[in-house]
């Protein structure tokens, strides 16, 4: 069994920095063209789980565009409230956001702290695991953000992998395939290995 969680390809608030969690923007002709050289590189996978925000989709259906997307808000990124759209830069001289950097579990003004967050992406999860025992395949795909990604890989990794939440680097278009040895392993443990996606190959020089 094995699972991919990649991450969604650049938009043009990634490029400047904003917090941009449940905005709705699609990817860049940059982005695109980034997917679309690394769409070959990525092994068939069987069905796609996927953000239902515009990002993802569009990532999904560029990198696996013969393949069934399941969509799902509770794939999506942390909800950032009013900090919507902007960057540290707008919001470096406000004191809420200061003190929420240095704890996250505190809400956003109209957004969701990191708990609720956790909560969301771990109903998430289960929902995943609950479609997968009932389509009977061995190879999916998760298009998903930064934040989601990073929590399921701190989540499932193998102690021998493990890291904390900021210190996975997962990169736009990119991702790691978890893989458990038997159907049992994966109701019930972490996965047994994993690898960065997609193999690309060493480019000349």
């Amino acid at each position: 069994m094995a699972i991919a969680f990649i991450r969604h390809g650049l938009t043009e608030g990634n490029e400047k920095g904003k917090y941009i969690g449940w905005s709705n923007p699609g990817l860049t002709p940059g982005g695109i063209e980034m997917l679309k050289r690394t769409m070959q590189s990525f092994e068939p996978y069987e069905v796609c789980f996927s953000s239902d925000l515009n990002r993802c989709l569009e990532t999904s259906h560029f990198l696996f565009p013969e393949v069934s997307i399941i969509s799902t808000p509770l794939l999506r990124e942390l909800h950032f409230g009013k900090w919507e759209g902007l960057t540290y830069d707008d919001m470096k001289e406000n004191e809420e956001y200061q003190y929420w950097l240095t704890d996250p579990s505190i809400s956003p003004p109209g957004g969701e702290g990191m708990n609720q967050f956790i909560k969301r992406v771990e109903v998430a999860w289960e929902q995943i695991k609950a479609h997968v025992e009932s389509l009977n395949g061995n190879r999916y795909s998760v298009i998903s953000h930064g934040g989601v990604i990073r929590y399921l890989l701190t989540s499932l990794s193998p102690m021998s992998e493990h890291q904390s939440f900021w210190e996975w680097k997962v990169a736009y278009g990119a991702g790691y395939e978890l893989a458990w040895k038997t159907e049992e392993d994966w109701r019930d443990q972490n996965c047994t290995s994993l690898r960065v996606v997609p193999l690309m190959g060493r480019e000349n020089g």
